[in-house]
């Protein structure tokens, strides 16, 4: 990243630039400049919905797609030609129960950077069936049987990328990313496909000339989206709440995305403090953003706000200035930024050589001797970037550490604390902003909050993992699984038992699909209320994807390695690992809504269960250090491997 000369002139160059003119339309200003608009405030919306239930709109858009899942559904099953199951038998009677009883099925990818993004999106792409190879595989369906599509920090990427692209196939949507560019600004001034130190500051300066807080998130979330948002300027006028109006989620054909962030935020919570910075606790609530709303489940909030007005002054439900309402602050760039808000992480480790406030997929221990062409500067954020940013922040804007540290949003549940008769909580509602980080600093990597909310009733969950928390070899060990359901389980919400990290290592759970709360006496419910769990980490079958977070300069050879490897993991191996197991996968999609029907698990899907579920079983021996061969070729060292592969030689 290089430092520009003129920086300091930006807010005093753009000052004239930036105003909005009441000719042009809202889109047409939201495409001009980053900073949110002003205008004048509805009088038929309902500002602030208590979490009672789903709100109207989604519930009807859910409703619909279970018109579309259930004909995608019909056919996935069909290619599985499972034995004893009677296919139109199932889909009449989900048809007959007016789609009540059609399963909703869920997906998300966790943070890790560049590798989750990139991994995870293999894994989608081997669920699709416009893939001709995954419907040979028996996979393809699976993507189009989605009702939910989470992630966070990576993870948030994919989500974003597929949802403003219009929904298109994986081989389609890499070839418009700009994957080669350099990251964090380091572009040339003149690109025309990236965005320079200089452009970034000025979208960020328009925003602060405009009155709105300004942090490193609205400067990575800009990044980020010349990248992985269509349109000039990297999708500068982009807004989460214009997702609804994409023709594939109007017409149902796609899954609703949805993000994780959490907040500082919390009832008598006195919070850690490193340098000057805090940090979260491991119960601190997680906000969700969809195209419809933005809010929370915790007790301590238990509201919504609608998403395209986010970024209006509220108090006790209401604009504060009727005549000064904000649309454009959902910009899904910030909204990207928000959902990856890790920069105190960034700074604590780097400060402490890593020994303070470490995620997992920055942890990793290279003192090892052949792990210096992996893992070399894994688990640090490039120091000279970091102070880059901040001097910037501190020259144009006036801004401490401290004050760019995390994601600030104007709080639209701000309440009166002397006559508060919400069920927002005197601590979230007595502030005038909402203060967002990195949902992955509260120990788990996998966006699971909004997923298993008793209001969506999903019964099944692909959990696609690559947060890199195993020492010393950067492979996934189970321990954000088990901190999802460890913060479910704190909350009464209904998720799998899981089992400690060590069983997981010991039985290979994250190096093979693994299914839990298959038998429901192993949830938080003990009920089929709980959904079964697909978990997926990235693993190396035909490549080793255990390449560090902040790698993403990518070219489509290295691409096409990493989607082939995720390819052989949803699939076995095209069955070579397991010829059993994609039908299994079947069975397990459709397990929950089976009780509901009244139609038992077949013969051939009880033997599945018993072969891919965790069955409570516990082993707390020591694990040994993880470190997988190729699955498909164990004879093959890393070096080997390398010698021939496009993605560390490249």
């Amino acid at each position: 990243m290089r430092t520009s000369k003129s920086l300091p002139l930006l807010v005093s160059a753009l000052l004239g630039s930036v105003a909005h003119s009441a000719n042009i339309s809202l889109p047409e200003a939201l495409a001009e400049s980053y900073a949110p608009i002003r205008v004048e405030c509805p009088s038929d919306i309902q500002w602030v919905r208590p979490a009672t239930g789903l709100d109207p709109a989604e519930a009807e858009w859910v409703h619909n797609r279970k018109r579309v899942v259930l004909d995608a559904l019909e056919k996935y099953l069909h290619r599985l030609e499972l034995e004893d199951f009677d296919v139109y038998e199932y889909a009449y009677r989900l048809c007959n129960s007016n789609l009540t009883h059609v399963p909703v099925l869920g997906m998300i990818v966790s943070g890790g950077g560049y590798r989750s993004g990139y991994t995870g999106t293999g894994g989608m792409r081997a669920l699709d069936d416009r893939l001709p190879e995954a419907v040979e595989q028996r996979t393809g369906g699976l993507l189009q049987s989605l009702t939910y599509l989470g992630g966070q920090s990576g993870g948030s990427w994919p989500v974003a990328s597929f949802s403003t692209h219009d929904f298109p196939t994986a081989d389609k949507l890499v070839q418009e990313w700009v994957a080669a560019n350099a990251k964090l600004g380091a572009v040339p001034e003149n690109s025309t496909t990236g965005g320079s130190l200089t452009s970034i500051f000025g979208d960020v300066a328009a925003k602060y000339e405009a009155g709105f807080p300004v942090t490193v998130s609205d400067f990575l979330g800009r990044d980020f989206s010349y990248e992985f948002l269509p349109g000039p300027n990297g999708g500068l006028g982009l807004t989460w709440s214009s997702l609804r109006n994409q023709s594939k989620f109007l017409s149902h054909e796609m899954p609703m995305p949805m993000l994780q962030t959490t907040s500082l935020e919390a009832n008598d919570v006195v919070y850690p403090q490193y340098l000057g910075l805090q940090v979260p606790n491991l119960n601190n609530p997680a906000y969700e953003i969809t195209p419809f709303e933005m809010g929370s489940w915790d007790s301590s909030v238990s509201a919504f706000t609608p998403m395209e007005w986010t970024g209006t002054s509220l108090l006790n439900g209401m604009p504060v200035n009727t005549s000064s309402c904000v649309q454009g602050w959902d910009r899904i760039s910030f909204m990207m930024g928000t959902a990856a808000a890790a920069f105190n992480f960034w700074y604590i480790e780097d400060a402490t050589n890593g020994t303070v406030a470490p995620f997992p997929k920055r942890s990793i221990d290279t003192t090892m001797q052949g792990l210096e062409k992996r893992y070399e500067g894994q688990s640090l954020f490039p120091e000279s970037e970091i102070q880059t940013l901040i001097e910037v922040y501190k020259s144009d804007f006036n801004l401490s550490m401290p004050e760019i540290a995390y994601s600030i949003w104007p709080n639209p549940f701000q309440v009166n604390t002397t006559n508060n008769t919400t069920s927002v909580s005197d601590s979230v509602g007595s502030l005038a902003e909402l203060t967002f980080v990195d949902s992955t600093e509260t120990g788990s990597s996998l966006p699971i909050a909004g997923m298993i909310q008793p209001a969506r009733n999903v019964s099944f969950i692909i959990a696609w993992d690559d947060d890199a928390d195993s020492i010393p070899y950067a492979w996934d060990n189970g321990t954000n699984l088990y901190n999802a359901y460890t913060i479910a389980n704190a909350s009464g919400l209904p998720f799998p038992i899981i089992p400690p990290v060590a069983t997981i290592m010991n039985r290979n759970y994250s190096l093979k699909p693994t299914l839990f709360g298959c038998d429901a006496n192993l949830t938080t419910t003990k009920s089929t209320a709980s959904p079964i769990v697909l978990y997926m980490t990235t693993a190396p079958y035909s490549a080793y994807t255990n390449y560090t977070w902040i790698t993403g300069n990518f070219s489509l050879t290295q691409f096409n390695e990493i989607f082939v490897n995720s390819f052989n993991q949803i699939t076995q191996g095209n069955g070579t690992l397991d010829s059993e197991w994609t039908t299994c996968l079947g069975c397990a999609v459709i397990d929950r809504s089976l009780s509901a029907l009244g139609m038992p698990r077949t013969r051939q899907c009880e033997k599945c269960m018993d072969k891919y579920c965790w069955d409570g079983t516990v082993d707390d021996v020591e694990p040994e250090i993880m470190d997988p061969p190729l699955m498909l070729y164990p004879n093959i060292s890393f070096a080997e491997w390398n010698a021939t592969s496009a993605i560390y030689s490249e």
